[in-house]
């Protein structure tokens, strides 16, 4: 990537983060961006941009971003970020990624990932709200992730996002289980707290189960042999009849070729609503 051009969007972005406005928002994109947020209704152009962050700021009282790590490859530039607001009073803090496609320093092609279920639990109890991707389990009941040989030398950057895109086809998970350090976390929507090692296995199948067969696939990807992005996509079968178009973006920190820390942002309250039964028909 052009490295002036990104330390030039990120210096645009940082200044929006500190001092959000539409002033600091509407230089970052391109005249012909198409711009994508969860929550909206479909993607919007540049002359809807300042309307749109306007309600949002009105919305989210001080908001506040701050760019922790970000990623960069082939014109995707990745960005996983802090964020903190008071919405309908109440304080609330979240993290996201901001995936961007640059023409230039400007984004051309921009959508934030994040999970608008914890938010919106708050102020909508009722809410639809995706069953626990976290079943419980006892310690005795626990699986054990065995050594694979082949992963002895640990894994690259690349080789991971290979690993990954292979257990989602062949919906097998010990693999990637075993990339992980035993002191490994991974935090992911639907599951209230870090999940260890042993229960990265039943996680996964879990959340494939939820998403009917639906294998994700991958987008884009950026990163190096210490932090990896991806965005993967996939199109998921719903009660509708329709299919709901997810879209996600996951984190892995390696640390010697294993996995130390790993996080997955896709909109759980849109997902969860997706999948809601229909409406028997009135007679």
């Amino acid at each position: 990537m052009d490295e002036r051009a990104v330390a030039s969007f990120l210096a645009r972005f940082f200044r929006f983060g500190a001092e959000p406005s539409v002033a600091t928002y509407l230089p970052l994109f391109h005249p012909d961006v198409t711009l994508f947020d969860d929550g909206m209704e479909r993607p919007i152009g540049y002359d809807e941009i300042p309307a749109s962050i306007t309600a949002t700021l009105a919305l989210a009282q001080g908001f506040r971003m701050m760019p922790e790590r970000w990623r960069g490859r082939a014109g995707v530039l990745f960005v996983e970020a802090r964020n903190e607001a008071t919405i309908l009073g109440t304080p609330c803090r979240w993290q996201s990624v901001y995936r961007v496609h640059l023409d230039g320093d400007r984004v051309i092609d921009g959508r934030r990932y994040y999970d608008r279920a914890p938010l919106l639990a708050t102020f909508d109890p009722a809410a639809p709200r995706l069953p626990t991707l976290a079943r419980r389990t006892d310690v005795g009941r626990t699986q054990a992730v065995e050594p694979l040989d082949c992963l002895a030398k640990g894994l690259t950057g690349g080789e991971l996002i290979a690993l990954v895109a292979s257990s989602w086809r062949d919906h097998a998970w010990h693999g990637l289980a075993a990339a992980f350090r035993e002191d490994a976390t991974w935090y992911a929507p639907g599951v209230e707290s870090a999940l260890p090692r042993e229960a990265m296995r039943e996680h996964r199948a879990h959340f494939g189960d939820l998403l009917a067969g639906a294998a994700p696939r991958l987008v884009a990807s950026a990163g190096d042999d210490a932090l990896v992005l991806s965005e993967w996509c996939a199109g998921v079968p719903t009660p509708s009849g329709k299919s709901y178009a997810l879209g996600m973006v996951e984190r892995f920190d390696l640390v010697a070729g294993r996995v130390l820390a790993a996080r997955t942002y896709f909109d759980a309250a849109a997902l969860a609503r997706a999948l809601v039964p229909a409406a028997p028909a009135s007679v």
